[in-house]
């Protein structure tokens, strides 16, 4: 089962992108990038990524960001945007920042129009234009474009200065049909979320995807009743697990004998193996890595993979004014500490440093026999 998921989530040695033409096909496969570590998260399946190939791609329209999975602001491909954004509606409507309107009012449509006949435009600018023009107290346009944004009407594509620029569907400089249905796309999420993960609970796929647990469960009886997926027993687990029929094969292709991995990565927070299996890491991969809570001030709590474990972790820094990479309270497992891992461990760690331009600083790690985050 991990042998199937981490091929999927580009994490074996046979599975690394090797060029800037790969980008695509990676995010697709690892189901998008979350945004701010979106850069670890290539180089992290690459051979030797380049910063500038994610930028292509970006800059290109291939890749387009919007809050879909949980609400964060996620990197996935044009052609699957629609169904991630469809799918995840019922997340919106839910949730308090990006809260998708029930419905869209006359001042919805009146914005709408400034947006067709004057945009793109940044969500400042439009709060200055249409704001300035119809005397509303500042901030109300630029909550009435994000609402727009979150119903499906208008589109976040490019950026100026930075800024995300919001086009009007029909005006966006690539094409983009969102005439899919709400249901439709669930399944096809759903469906999704296993082809990357493989056998997983029904409470792994509403964490994945921010569902509650009765649209997930009224989702998977859909698809059983269908049969694109089955339910199947998995060691370790008390509860079913669900897999996609078409994946059957390929799972079941797994299960002899499995090719050496010595693959070690340093994983960033929103990495897609960290968030998908949050709930299960200590069973399925050894160790009960937890995401750092703002209050903790941890930007980067990284977990280092090696192979098929997660075998220990490290607080890394990046300051803006400083020019070192600092890994801190770099913890392992004593028993995964060989002299070769330490070595392929430290190597990550300079290429990680290298590719943000930073000099790397380090302390001799501390060696433990259990670890629980």
């Amino acid at each position: 089962m991990k042998e199937f998921a981490l091929r999927r989530l580009r994490l074996t040695p046979d599975t690394l992108g090797k060029r800037k033409d790969d980008v695509p096909s990676v995010v697709r496969s690892i189901g998008g990038l979350q945004d701010g570590g979106h850069k670890i998260e290539l180089l992290n399946r690459f051979e030797n990524f380049r910063s500038e190939w994610f930028d292509y791609w970006y800059e290109d329209h291939t890749l387009i960001d919007g809050h879909v999975l949980r609400g964060a602001l996620r990197i996935v491909n044009l052609d699957e945007y629609p169904y991630y954004f469809r799918a995840t509606r019922s997340v919106a409507r839910r949730r308090v920042y990006h809260k998708c309107p029930p419905d869209l009012t006359d001042a919805h449509f009146e914005a709408l129009r400034a947006v067709e006949e004057d945009g793109p435009f940044t969500p400042s600018e439009f709060d200055d234009f249409f704001g300035t023009k119809h005397s509303l107290p500042k901030g109300k346009a630029k909550k009435l474009l994000y609402e727009l944004y979150n119903y499906g009407k208008v589109a976040r594509m490019g950026k100026r200065r930075t800024r995300p620029l919001y086009h009007m569907i029909g005006k966006l400089p690539y094409e983009l049909d969102m005439r899919v249905g709400e249901e439709e796309a669930k399944k096809w999420l759903f469906l999704k979320c296993l082809s990357i993960y493989g056998p997983f609970r029904l409470e792994d796929i509403s964490h994945w995807i921010g569902w509650t647990s009765t649209e997930t469960k009224k989702i998977s009886n859909a698809l059983l009743h269908e049969k694109t997926i089955i339910g199947v027993s998995v060691e370790g687990q008390r509860k079913v697990c669900f897999i996609g029929t078409e994946d059957l094969a390929q799972l079941d292709s797994l299960v002899g004998d499995l090719p050496e991995r010595s693959l070690i990565r340093i994983l960033f927070n929103d990495d897609a193996l960290l968030l998908g299996y949050y709930r299960r890491l200590e069973s399925d991969f050894g160790y009960n890595w937890k995401y750092p809570q703002f209050s903790e001030g941890i930007v980067w709590r990284a977990a280092v993979l090696c192979g098929r474990q997660i075998i220990g972790e490290a607080t890394v820094d990046m300051y803006a004014k400083s020019p070192d990479f600092v890994v801190k309270n770099l913890t392992l497992l004593r028993k995964s500490a060989t002299s070769n891992t330490l070595s392929e461990i430290q190597e990550e760690l300079q290429k990680h440093s290298a590719f943000h331009n930073r000099t790397l600083v380090t302390t001799k790690p501390k060696l433990v026999d259990t670890m629980h985050a």
